[in-house]
């Protein structure tokens, strides 16, 4: 079957909520249509037959599992998307579900048995926002921070600024050494890493030559127009002739 080749039967937006709706009833929430994305928003008990129904529906025939991520939405807690879409007919679809747990324990079923390729999106927004999905067959061990890592980075309330009072656990920074091969202790004030500084100050030195390089450029430039401009007048001193006639 060819890329497309039931795009005439696509159903509109209207029309794959209102399916969605006969199957599911109560596990459709709401709907939205804006920036050209239709999103349905669905009950955290129906989030696991809605990606089946997605799929299997033949008039919806959803193939392919585009993505799935986390949002952040305040005190009401975190959400979960998924982006499924049709090879056949081209139609894109966007599922939406409020974790159960609130901020708290966040919790939201897994799909991976409908979408083998949400395994390693749940992973990734688990690793994220610290939201469950029971189902998974393994979120552990974390893929985007550390083992021993605390905290999850894309929550609103994580302070990046704990940096300062606890070192990150990455790779640990080459020391700064002086010219007798000491090494140089720096206190780092907030925003401010461990660095290559001789690196930032050459750095900043080319900068600044070629700003300056730059800046008399500009000058010669000006004055070489201002030349040309007092070259092209009338002379004030220049004299005068009167074409001579009969006497």
């Amino acid at each position: 079957m060819s890329v497309l080749a039931r795009r005439d039967r696509a159903l509109t937006p209207d029309e794959t909520e209102a399916l969605l709706r006969d199957r599911l009833g109560d596990g459709i929430v709401g709907a939205t249509l804006a920036h050209r994305t239709f999103t349905l928003h669905v009950a955290p008990s129906a989030w696991v037959e809605v990606h089946r129904r997605c799929r299997d529906e033949d008039l919806l025939d959803m193939d392919l599992f585009d993505s799935l991520f986390g949002v952040d939405a305040g005190d009401d807690g975190f959400d979960v998307v998924t982006v499924l879409y049709s090879t056949s007919t081209g139609n894109r679809l966007c599922l939406r579900t409020r974790c159960e747990g609130g901020r708290e324990a966040p919790v939201c079923p897994s799909v991976t048995d409908v979408y083998r390729g949400a395994d390693w999106m749940e992973r990734e927004t688990w690793d994220m926002y610290g939201i469950e999905f029971p189902g998974h067959p393994g979120l552990e061990p974390r893929i985007l921070t550390v083992e021993n890592f605390e905290g999850w980075p894309l929550r609103k309330d994580f302070h990046l600024t704990s940096r300062v009072v606890k070192p990150w656990p990455g790779v640990k920074e080459p020391a700064e050494l002086d010219e007798d091969g000491n090494v140089i202790e720096r206190e780092a004030g907030v925003g401010d890493a461990p660095g290559p500084y001789a690196l930032d100050e050459a750095m900043a030195k080319q900068a600044l030559e070629r700003r300056r390089a730059a800046e008399e450029a500009l000058a010669a430039a000006a004055g070489n127009a201002a030349a040309v401009e007092v070259g092209d007048g009338p002379a004030a001193d220049a004299p005068t002739s009167e074409p001579e006639g009969d006497a």
